[in-house]
């Protein structure tokens, strides 16, 4: 659900199945338009309906489209979705009688941390499963189902390793690297840029701006050491780790989506870009081919 421009933290989901129970997406004139987007219309697969919105967005300067549902009726709102009909009338929205304002948006991290089949990573000591591994198991895009059970496997295969991973003991180390330690107040104009720039719609033109907004960011000053500066200060780092693989990686796979290359190449991207940062905060990035059958 769509609360205004300066909402922060976790929004109110509302579910693709009210979608599937028959609820329709309408821009701002109140026309339905992923009939002419798609053969499913507003039962679409998700990425085509996100980049469906995010197009209408564009073209009519708007920052939400709307859900109707009110031809589902209160009993199938009260039956069906009681959790999601409660956190609509908290914020004085009633999806029996009213429209619901709803933008795109991630609910789900698809990993970055690269590990093995045991939950390694390549830093010894480090291990990682659920939304922060790449494990491999999801593809170039998320299986909704396979979420649960990469934790429940993954977590169980990283209690195995730990049992016999013989890991050297050493004290706890700060290493050197960069002092650029970034102001929570940079926080909010970075998700935008990457909202706009970097989002589900993305070409080498939005994604220079991604990069150079992104770079006049880092040079922010303010900072002190808080919690909130550290994670903004992270999320920049992987922000424009994001940007990077995003220029680099010119075709279309998966959850990433470049309107300036549409289709797959497997002849030249069959590969994973891993970045690294060393001792001197420089950041380098490489690529790995990828082995296996590709569906």
């Amino acid at each position: 659900m769509w609360l205004g421009p300066l909402a922060q933290g976790q929004q109110p989901l509302v579910s693709e199945a009210v979608r599937g129970e028959g609820a329709v997406l309408l821009d701002s004139s109140g026309v339905r338009f992923m009939a002419d987007q798609h053969p499913l219309a507003d039962l679409a697969p998700r990425d085509v309906v996100a980049k469906a919105i995010m197009r209408r967005l564009r073209e009519e300067g708007t920052s939400h489209v709307w859900l109707d549902g009110r031809m589902l009726g209160a009993d199938t709102w009260l039956q069906r979705f009681p959790t999601i009909l409660e956190s609509c009338r908290t914020r004085g929205i009633d999806p029996v009688t009213d429209l619901i304002p709803v933008a795109p948006a991630q609910h789900y991290v698809s990993g970055g941390v690269r590990t093995d089949l045991w939950g390694r990573a390549s830093i010894p000591g480090l291990y990682a499963c659920g939304e922060v591994a790449c494990t491999g198991v999801h593809g170039a895009n998320r299986l909704a189902s396979n979420s649960l059970l990469e934790g429940l496997v993954f977590g169980r295969r990283i209690v195995q390793a730990l049992e016999v991973d013989d890991l050297p003991a050493r004290d706890a180390q700060i290493s050197g690297g960069p002092a650029g330690l970034l102001p929570h107040s940079i926080r909010r104009p970075m998700q935008q840029v990457m909202d706009v720039d970097a989002g589900v719609l993305r070409s080498a033109d939005s994604l220079a701006t991604a990069a150079q907004s992104l770079a006049r960011m880092g040079e922010a000053e303010g900072a002190r050491p808080s919690t909130e500066d550290w994670e903004t200060t992270n999320l920049h780092q992987i922000a424009t780790v994001l940007v990077e693989h995003s220029l680099i990686r010119e075709e279309t796979r998966g959850s990433h989506w470049r309107e300036d290359f549409p289709e797959r190449d497997d002849a030249r991207w069959r590969v994973r870009l891993v970045t690294r940062m060393a001792d001197d905060g420089v950041l380098a990035t490489r690529e790995e081919p990828v082995t296996g059958e590709v569906r």
